[in-house]
């Protein structure tokens, strides 16, 4: 994430603000074009009223880019749900900036939003189904109760995870939808991600039913980013894919806070998914060690729980290159682009 700082009195502010908290000034950000000044440009969201949203839109009365990717809200007549949907929306706007920067596809050959977002919550009818988060066909569903802080730590340590955040959860889904959007019409991309993460027509309810029974595998660490990953091809593609989210996104914010030297690193997202992951992965390993001492010297939870064994790293390479193929000019067989990166 890159820092930002009010355009009315230059004092830093953050990426979820509305109001900067120095001069009052209402604000509102563009994805292209960052923070302005309410007062004299462009249109709020239409969901600015009721959950904060700071985005703009195109025009007065209509959602800015990332509120229009989700098209079912939880039932607003539960007062709980007006907050739980406040901050699944205020995670996944960085999402949608990040895919937006990267140059990924955010519609569909229709011309409509993709991939799409629906945050559903438990009726509390025990005969009816379970909300389950997951993807299908372009759709993300969330459940809304991993907004609630106490319920995603009781389902983190009753799937016995060492990391449980709403940050993760749509990075990992969002990858579930690109692996088909990427691959779609392209089986020589189909070919390269099975030669690396496995033959994905392996039946998955099978393998997931599988792994939940047994568990991962010994010595799982070697070859995979968590024992999750384990449990069919696409899982090992969805972890894999947020955690090369995970170190793009946290290295552009350390260099942003001046934890990175400039030398070491080319600065801002659209030139380091460029570098190869070898090097971003020598500078994040680097970071983390020193932010795993600093969470631990506060009696924190480790920073990073995990190991970037060299085989994590060369799946990770793959989607890293995955990505930047994508958006290449010549790439005629992708969906339209949000964005295209700077040459």
């Amino acid at each position: 994430m890159q820092r930002y700082r009010c355009p009315s009195c230059d004092q830093e502010i953050f990426f979820r603000n509305t109001v900067c908290l120095a001069c009052g000034s209402q604000l509102l950000f563009d994805p292209d074009k960052g923070f302005s000044d309410l007062a004299e440009a462009g249109h709020p969201c239409v969901n600015r009223p009721q959950i904060n949203c700071n985005w703009s839109a195109d025009e007065a009365g209509v959602l800015c880019l990332s509120c229009r990717h989700t098209t079912v809200v939880p039932d607003l007549s539960v007062p709980a749900n007006i907050e739980r949907w406040e901050r699944i929306e205020t995670a996944k706007r960085p999402l949608i900036l990040m895919l937006h920067r990267l140059g990924l596809p955010l519609a569909d050959r229709a011309g409509l939003s993709a991939p799409r977002f629906e945050l559903k919550g438990e009726t509390g009818d025990a005969t009816a189904p379970r909300v389950l988060t997951g993807h299908a066909g372009g759709t993300i569903t969330l459940n809304i109760a991993e907004a609630d802080d106490a319920e995603r730590e009781r389902i983190r340590a009753e799937m016995n995870e060492p990391y449980r955040t709403l940050t993760g959860h749509l990075r990992h889904e969002v990858a579930h939808h690109y692996w088909d959007v990427l691959t779609d019409a392209r089986p020589d991309r189909l070919d390269r991600l099975r030669a690396i993460f496995g033959d994905d027509r392996l039946d998955y309810g099978a393998a997931l039913q599988a792994h939940y029974a047994e568990g991962a595998p010994p010595g799982w660490a070697g070859s995979h980013i968590s024992a999750y990953a384990t449990a069919h091809p696409w899982e090992d593609f969805a972890e894999t894919w947020a955690h090369v989210f995970h170190l793009l996104d946290g290295l552009e914010t350390a260099q942003a806070f001046g934890l990175i030297e400039p030398q070491d690193l080319p600065e801002g997202l659209e030139h380091l998914v460029r570098e190869p992951m070898a090097r971003l992965a020598g500078a994040w390993v680097e970071l983390t060690i020193a932010l795993n001492a600093v969470n631990e010297a506060m009696g924190h939870e480790t920073f990073y729980p995990f190991v970037l064994a060299p085989p994590v790293v060369a799946k990770q390479e793959a989607i890293r290159s995955l990505i930047v193929e994508a958006n290449s000019a010549d790439d005629a067989a992708a969906p339209p682009s949000a964005s295209a990166l700077p040459q």
